[in-house]
């Protein structure tokens, strides 16, 4: 496995009415932080997960983001990662968000490489374990 601390990833996402607060319970009319995070997840495994053996992937494991001014619907925001540690199977970047005026998110996320085949077993056995309705 090639994956060492450098590896950078850039991607933009549009915020779409999908992506506002406002449709997810909140007041705001600008981008959900939960969507946010999910942007953020999608451009560090875009660093990284190209390089894992074909039956590993990761999983999100811990975020440190701090959400720091609106974005309006329909305006792009851009989120950079940088691999920053490697320490086992945990992978943590530094990542930065921006729109059109500047900085809307920062922080760190941690991701977990995992066996595919393992967590979809763990998820099954998880599944399993509560009775199924009649």
């Amino acid at each position: 496995m090639s994956i060492k601390p450098g590896l950078t990833a850039r991607a933009t996402h549009r915020v779409d009415t999908i992506s506002l607060a406002d449709q997810w319970g909140g007041e705001a009319h600008a981008l959900a932080s939960p969507i946010m995070i999910i942007f953020i997840e999608q451009t560090c495994m875009k660093a990284t997960d190209h390089l894992l053996d074909a039956n590993q992937m990761t999983v999100g494991y811990n975020f440190e983001i701090k959400h720091l001014a609106p974005t309006p619907p329909e305006w792009d925001v851009t989120v950079d990662s940088e691999l920053v540690t490697v320490e086992g199977r945990m992978m943590t970047y530094k990542v930065t968000v921006r729109d059109a005026v500047g900085v809307v998110g920062e922080g760190q996320h941690t991701r977990c490489i995992v066996s595919r085949d393992t967590f979809h077993e763990r998820l099954a056995e998880r599944r399993d374990r509560v009775a199924q309705p009649q």
